[in-house]
């Protein structure tokens, strides 16, 4: 049922967001649209089935390291 919901609002996401930028012809938004959502879709999707994500929380903090030290 999770899973259906998700698929769901995702879809429902992209059929509001995607017309207008056609309409416009906002190309690059609309790229960086789709990948932004098809990104949380994926990771929503996966965590939704039970599969562990890792935390990003580590790696911002080695980026952070490797800069300030």
């Amino acid at each position: 049922m999770k899973v259906i919901a998700v698929i769901l609002v995702f879809t429902v996401i992209a059929l509001i967001q995607t017309p207008d930028l056609v309409r416009k012809k906002q190309w690059r938004e609309l790229v960086v649209s789709s990948l932004l959502l098809t990104l949380g879709f994926i990771l929503s999707f996966l965590q939704v089935i039970g599969i562990e994500l890792p935390n990003p929380n580590k790696g911002v903090e080695a980026v952070v390291r490797f800069f300030t030290s």
